[in-house]
């Protein structure tokens, strides 16, 4: 009888052990994130370039910070925002044909953690811009979480 209740808890072990294995793996897609499709970053490239610009053009940027992910809002305020893009400002600097120039991706679209990764170039009339944006889901929306723009005069 004694090693019929080792067979017994060494089985009902076995199946609590593999009941948790089966529990876990089932519910690792629930948190995973996926790639937005190419649309969608189309999407969310020209929206934050274009929110990105209107606080360059306005020098208001809480708008930019209040779509911006709660990571992005904890590290900056409006007014860093304004001092490190401070020459787009002064410079004028407006990117509005980026709403429909064709861009490049320089890399393709990748999760880096839980961070969406884009980057690449819109070459218009006047500018070639170079973006590098970071994103996190925030609240199931993707929501900038870090942008380096580099705009550069084009030769005519």
């Amino acid at each position: 009888m004694g090693l019929n209740m080792k067979s017994i808890r060494a089985c009902l072990a076995t199946a609590i052990v593999a009941l948790f294995a089966v529990t876990f793996v089932s519910l690792a897609p629930a948190f995973a994130v996926d790639l937005p499709d190419d649309d969608d970053q189309d999407i969310l490239i020209r929206a934050t370039l274009m929110t990105f610009n209107d606080a360059n053009l306005s020098g208001n940027y809480s708008v930019f910070m209040a779509k911006a992910s709660k990571e992005f809002q904890a590290q900056f305020t409006a007014e860093k925002m304004a001092s490190a893009f401070e020459s787009f400002s002064k410079n004028k600097v407006d990117l509005e044909d980026v709403v429909t120039a064709d861009y490049d991706s320089y890399e393709k679209a990748r999760l880096d953690g839980n961070a969406l990764v884009l980057v690449g170039v819109f070459k218009t009339d006047d500018f070639e811009v170079k973006y590098n944006l970071r994103f996190l889901r925030n609240e199931d929306v993707w929501k900038v979480s870090s942008i380096n723009v580099d705009a550069t005069k084009t030769k005519h």
